[in-house]
C-alpha cells in the first residue's frame, strides 16, 4: 500500500520559515509541528545563517523533517534533511539531501553548481554514483522563495513566479506563489489571526498545491497540503511544542485510505474485463488515471468516469519479440541490475530458461514465493537492498521483480495504482511490475504471484526508475492526491 506522505514530507520541507527581518541576521531558527487531520505526526526544524566565503556572503539554509505514522499496524518512521547553500540573490551554490526510513540505508544525493553543470552525487543502498547534468542559469535555490517572500512581502493580488531547483525530486521547478485574500485563520495555540493566504503551485509536480498563511511581515505561520482525503498541516510553534512526544495510536494511512465498494466484487482477480464508474468528490479523476494498453479512459460527467480494464495474458512461449527504448533495460540507482544479489537471484530464478515470457513466469512466482517476509515499515527499499533482505511490501516486490527482469535481458518498468483486496472489500494502493514481451507492456504481480493479472488493477502511474529519475515513491504521487476522494462502482464484470 502506498507511503506518498514523502511527497508531503518535501513539499513541506520547500516551504520553511524562517522568522527573520529585512536583513537576515548571523542565524535564525524556526519550529513547525506537522498534523495529517487531526492527528500529530511529526515536526520540522529549520535554521538559517550568513557565512563568508571568499569576502562574500552565503546563505546557509538547513532544514529537517521527523515523521512518525503507522501502516496496518506497523510503525513507519521517515526523516529527511535539506542543506542548501546559496549567493544572497538565490543563486544556488551547493546543496545536500538526505532521506531516513529505516530498516533501509539512508539515500542521499549532493548537488554542487560547476562551469554550467550540476554535478550530482546519489548514494542508494551504500553505493555512490556520480554524474554530470545541464544547469539552468536562472534557476534559484530552493530556500530563496520563502527568503524573498519575508524581505519583500506580496500583497493582495499579487502574483510571484521563480525557477527553482528541487533536490528531493532532482527537477527543476517554476514555483508560483500567488495571493488570494485575508483570511481569519486559528492557528495551534487557539488564537486567531488574519492572514494573507498564498496557493502555491509546482510545476514539476502539478498534483501538488500548497496553500501558505502569512503576516504582514510575510512569515509563513501555516502551511496546508491537501493529501489522500484529508489535510496535512504544519504549525509554527516553539521548539518545545514541536518535540513534544507523539501521544496515543499514530495514523494508519493504509487503513484511512482505502476506497471500499458495495456489493463486494467475487473473483475479482480471475476477471477477463471490468468496467468501473470512478467518480470525484468535486472533479473528474480523469487524469489520475492511465490510458493505454490494457486500460480505457473515457469521461462521462464532469466528475465521472469510465475505466474498462482488460486482462493480458502472457504471451506463450517463441512468441515474436520487440525492441523498446533502452531505459527499460538500464540499470539505475534503484534498479541495480548488476547487483551481485540481484544477478545471482535472477539465474536461480530463470534457471537457465531463454524464452522470455517463460523467464517472465518464473521471476514472477520466483519474488512471490521468496519475499515471504511481509514489511510495512519500510517506505521503498532499491532492488539491491530487497536482493540482500528479501522482505519488504508491494513495492519491494515490484522493484526487486523489475531489476531481475533487467538482468534476464527482459525489459521492464513499475506501475502503480489500486488493487482490489477481497478480504477488505475495498481498493488499496498498490505497486507492480510489467513486463515488454511480443511487442505488449504485460502486468505482472510478485505481491499476488498469479502469473500475470485480471482486471481487478486500476492504473494510475508508471516508471522506468530511470537514473536520473526522482525518489521511486514519486511514483504514487497521482494516488497520492486521488485517494480519499474516489467513489468506485462496478459497472460490469466478466
Amino acid at each position: 500500500m502506498t507511503r506518498s506522505l514523502i511527497a508531503v514530507v518535501c513539499c513541506l520541507a520547500c516551504c520553511l520559515e524562517i522568522h527573520a527581518e529585512d536583513k537576515l541576521p548571523a542565524a535564525e531558527e524556526s519550529w513547525q509541528v506537522i498534523y495529517i487531520g487531526e492527528q500529530r505526526v511529526g515536526y520540522q526544524h529549520g535554521r538559517q545563517l550568513i557565512e563568508t566565503r571568499d569576502k562574500k556572503p552565503v546563505v546557509v539554509s538547513h532544514s529537517e523533517s521527523h515523521f512518525r505514522i503507522k501502516r496496518f499496524g506497523q510503525e513507519l518512521n521517515i526523516s529527511t534533511s535539506l542543506r542548501t547553500e546559496e549567493t544572497m540573490a538565490g543563486d544556488l551554490l551547493k546543496f545536500a539531501f538526505e532521506l531516513n526510513n529505516p530498516p533501509t540505508q539512508a539515500t542521499r544525493s549532493e548537488g554542487e553548481i560547476k562551469e554550467r553543470e550540476l554535478e550530482l552525487t546519489s548514494t542508494v543502498a551504500g553505493r555512490t554514483s556520480t554524474r554530470r547534468v545541464p544547469w539552468e542559469n536562472d534557476a534559484k535555490s530552493p530556500a530563496y522563495p520563502e527568503r524573498l517572500l519575508r524581505e519583500e512581502p506580496m500583497k493582495r493580488g499579487d502574483t510571484r513566479s521563480t525557477k527553482i531547483y528541487m533536490p528531493e525530486f532532482g527537477k527543476f521547478s517554476k514555483l508560483t506563489h500567488a495571493t488570494d485574500e485575508l483570511r481569519p485563520v486559528k492557528l495551534l495555540d487557539g488564537k486567531e489571526q488574519s492572514l494573507l493566504l498564498i496557493k502555491v503551485q509546482y510545476s514539476a509536480i502539478p498534483e501538488n498545491n500548497s496553500r501558505q498563511y502569512v503576516n504582514a511581515r510575510g512569515e509563513t505561520l501555516l502551511v496546508e497540503n491537501d493529501m489522500l482525503g484529508l489535510t496535512a498541516r504544519a504549525f509554527d510553534v516553539s521548539r518545545d511544542v514541536a518535540l513534544q512526544a507523539i501521544a496515543g495510536a499514530e495514523l494508519d494511512l493504509a487503513l484511512n485510505t482505502l476506497v471500499r465498494i458495495d456489493p463486494p466484487l467475487r473473483d475479482a482477480h480471475r476477471k477477463k474485463k471490468i468496467s468501473y464508474r470512478i467518480t470525484g468528490d468535486t472533479e473528474s479523476p480523469e487524469k489520475s488515471f492511465v490510458a493505454g494498453g490494457t486500460q480505457t479512459v473515457k469521461r462521462l460527467t464532469d466528475k465521472s468516469i469510465e475505466v474498462s480494464v482488460l486482462s493480458q495474458p502472457i504471451p506463450p512461449v517463441n512468441s515474436r519479440s520487440k525492441a523498446t527504448e533502452p531505459q527499460f533495460l538500464a540499470a539505475t540507482r534503484f534498479l541495480q541490475v548488476n547487483d551481485p544479489a540481484v544477478r545471482q537471484h535472477a539465474d536461480r530464478a530463470a534457471g537457465g530458461e531463454t524464452d522470455p515470457s517463460r523467464i517472465a513466469t518464473r521471476l514472477e512466482k520466483y519474488v512471490h514465493e521468496k519475499l515471504t517476509k511481509k514489511n510495512f515499515s519500510t517506505a521503498m527499499a532499491s532492488a539491491a537492498e530487497v536482493a540482500e533482505r528479501m522482505e519488504g511490501d508491494c513495492t519491494e516486490h515490484a522493484v526487486l521483480l523489475a531489476a531481475l527482469l533487467r538482468a534476464k535481458k527482459v525489459p521492464s518498468r513499475v506501475a502503480a495504482g489500486l488493487v482490489y483486496v477481497e478480504s477488505l472489500n475495498a481498493f488499496g494502493g498498490h505497486m507492480w511490475t510489467e513486463a515488454y514481451l511480443a511487442g505488449e507492456w504485460i502486468p505482472l504481480d510478485a505481491t499476488l504471484g498469479r502469473g500475470g493479472i485480471g482486471a481487478a488493477h486500476l492504473k494510475m502511474a508508471e516508471s522506468a526508475l530511470e537514473e536520473d529519475a526522482p525518489l521511486p515513491v514519486t511514483t504514487f504521487l497521482p494516488l497520492y492526491h486521488a485517494l480519499g476522494k474516489l467513489k468506485i462502482e462496478v459497472i460490469k464484470a466478466d
